[in-house]
């Protein structure tokens, strides 16, 4: 053994790198992994050594998405098949005092649609100790509402970040859970209640709920009232909100700043805000009354917008004080556009006042088509040098050959951005690949070896694709995938050549590098201990 691993600093090290293997996979259902190597890899860990036993075993159990791992510790067949109907046999206290040697490590624990935990809970109503006594972050998904009573056996004063889903409808158990959880975990920082508003005195009721807890820094919620809004706006500790504002007058925004001091602005220590609208432009006027210094602004919205919104969106971000802390913008439309509409194309212009901001993240996915030739694309990026992810209308319409104005990057551009943000690791945009440039143009070879996916949306490509191929991976080394697709209901036979050529660039690409196309597993079970 390495005398570097006594070092309980370097070991911890080791320990805390494994143990982000065993983050919730972000996609996968049932709830997972992300990759099967780490929990494995702290059960070898743990089973070596005395000295390596204790801090492998907190990171081994520390963040479980289902209660099952524990019956893995039991010897009786009857808790290791959850599987069958019935009710679990009670714990006998030789078994509970097993559990209680993994229970206290348990510290963030996902919950989905998951029948054996829910087993497991049910048999444990008459226990008086808690079962996960030192738990920070619960995260439960169940859409029948007799489930949420056992939610009560997980709730307590360790809890810091809870994430509930209540479309159980009207019943007394969700009811009851909305009037008392903040007495159970009095301590929370972090809250989310979501729910599809089917019934009016349950949004009035998570209304009221998400004004109980006194020192919450991080609320997400669907629906709520506009009395609720008003009062949340009044906290001091919040600093991420993240509200569906769907159901409210268009002034509702507006209305907050009336019940503001000057001393004591709405949103004060705000800096994350996320709110989902009916129409964007009901977010401008609170944006032009109020300065907070916001790092990061999420809006997503229905109605289909002019340019001119959008200018005067951008322009009301851009105050001074923003100016300096902003770092993320994202815009997405979830509206469908109508039959017979042509969207008015958003261009460099209306994108100018972004540049304003030293940005991070520019995530902006609109029913309008954008129009940026390469100079433009060029000349907006040159205020971004620290860009990181960069989308624009990526799963949304560019071309548009019905304008004569209208303009789409080539790549060419796609060199220029490259080569002014350099920390580039997410890309989606539309270019013209029609014209490759040759090798003897770029005098100075641009590689981005952090870009692995590459979406490309409906962009422009002829034959020979072998040439966009080897473009491609001379200035993104480690490109594996490429995404493209065409217009909804598009079925021109360019449409589809379209497609077909860019799937070309892809599979030479995975021939270049030697890949195959199968999907890589990341199964991962509890190793026991």
């Amino acid at each position: 053994m390495h005398n570097a691993l006594l070092i309980h600093e370097v070991l911890g090290r080791v320990v805390d790198y494994l143990a982000e293997d065993t983050a919730r996979h972000p996609t996968a259902f049932p709830p997972k992994d992300t990759r099967k190597s780490g929990r494995r890899a702290l059960g070898i860990l743990a089973r070596t050594c005395r000295a390596f036993s204790e801090p492998a075993l907190d990171s081994l159990w520390r963040r479980l998405h289902s209660l099952k791992p524990f019956m893995l510790c039991l010897a009786k067949a009857s808790y290791n098949d959850t599987s069958v109907e019935g009710a679990m046999p009670s714990f006998d206290d030789k078994e509970w005092d097993i559990l209680l040697r993994y229970t206290p490590r348990v510290q963030e624990l996902t919950l989905e649609h998951d029948q054996p935990s829910m087993k497991i809970l049910q048999s444990l109503w008459f226990r008086t100790v808690l079962l996960l006594p030192n738990l920070r972050k619960l995260r439960w998904m169940y859409e029948d509402y007799t489930a949420i009573a056992s939610i009560r056996l997980l709730l307590s004063p360790s809890l810091a970040h809870l994430h509930v889903w209540l479309d159980g409808g009207d019943h007394s158990s969700v009811l009851g859970l909305l009037e008392s959880y903040h007495t159970l975990c009095p301590d929370l920082k972090s809250l989310y209640f979501g729910h599809l508003c089917r019934f009016p005195h349950v949004t009035a009721a998570i209304s009221r709920a998400i004004c109980r807890p006194p020192n919450l820094e991080i609320l997400n919620c669907d629906p709520i009232d506009e009395a609720a809004l008003i009062y949340i706006a009044d906290s001091r500790c919040l600093t991420k909100f993240s509200a569906n504002l769907h159901t409210h007058q268009p002034d509702s925004l507006r209305k907050i700043a009336g019940y503001s001091t000057p001393n004591h602005p709405p949103f004060e220590n705000l800096r994350i805000l996320e709110l989902r609208v009916e129409d964007i432009s009901s977010i401008i006027p609170y944006l032009k009354s109020q300065h907070q210094p916001l790092e990061d602004v999420s809006f997503d919205f229905r109605m289909l917008p002019t340019p001119e919104v959008f200018y005067e969106l951008f322009t009301a971000l851009s105050s001074a004080t923003r100016r300096r802390t902003l770092r993320r913008v994202r815009l997405q439309s979830v509206g469908l556009i109508a039959d017979g509409i042509s969207p008015e194309p958003v261009n460099f212009q209306v994108l100018s006042p972004l540049m304003t901001f030293h940005l991070h993240t520019v995530k902006i996915n609109i029913n309008n088509p954008v129009s940026l030739n390469d100079d433009e694309l060029h000349r907006l990026v040159q205020a971004w040098p620290e860009l990181e992810a960069f989308s624009f209308n990526q799963y949304y319409e560019w071309n548009n050959n019905d304008r004569a104005s209208f303009h789409i990057p080539t790549l060419r551009g796609l060199l220029l951005l490259l080569a002014r943000c350099p920390k580039l690791h997410d890309l989606g945009l539309c270019v013209d690949a029609r014209n490759v440039p040759s090798l003897t143009e770029n005098k100075t070879t641009i590689c981005n070896t952090a870009i692995t996916k590459l979406s490309v949306v409906n962009s422009l490509i002829q034959e020979p694709v072998a040439s966009v191929a080897h473009f491609l991976l001379e200035h993104l080394p480690s490109l594996s995938m490429l995404t493209a697709w065409t217009s909804f209901g598009a079925r021109s036979r360019s449409s589809q050549d379209y497609r077909r050529m860019w799937k070309e660039v892809e599979l030479q690409v995975r021939k270049i590098h030697g890949r195959d196309s199968s999907p890589e597993t990341s199964d991962s079970e509890m190793e026991t201990v």
